[in-house]
């Protein structure tokens, strides 16, 4: 069973990310209305953003080569492909999201001062 706290974690994380966003619009709005080229904080989050996702899918593909290379010593042990491949998907996915969580976690601390 999971504990209370894991399975709270993607509505934590999903309040977290509206937090992020209603605090990062009022500078990305302010940055719109300048004329100057400078743009510090829609460049952070497009450069945060790209980072995150190359990070991610280079996490997920190492996951699935794992999984892969160690696909048959699973099955030889006793465990089902089904039940294999099943795992191979959830550890891939949440390999892909970690690096994005913990974007997500150092702009909520940066933007609201805490920490």
């Amino acid at each position: 069973m999971k504990s209370p706290a894991k399975s709270r974690a993607p509505v934590h994380e999903l309040q977290m990310a509206s937090m992020v966003i209603a605090m990062r619009l009022p500078m990305m709005m302010m940055e719109g209305m300048t004329e100057t080229s400078s743009k510090p904080e829609s460049t952070r989050a497009v450069s945060e953003k790209m980072a995150a996702v190359t990070d991610g899918v280079v996490a997920a593909q190492l996951s699935v080569i794992n999984s892969a290379a160690t696909f048959w010593l699973d099955v030889w042990s006793g465990k089902s492909p089904a039940a294999i491949a099943q795992a191979t998907v959830d550890k891939a996915t949440q390999a892909a999201l970690r690096p994005g969580r913990k974007t997500l976690r150092a702009n909520y601390k940066r933007l609201s001062g805490a920490g």
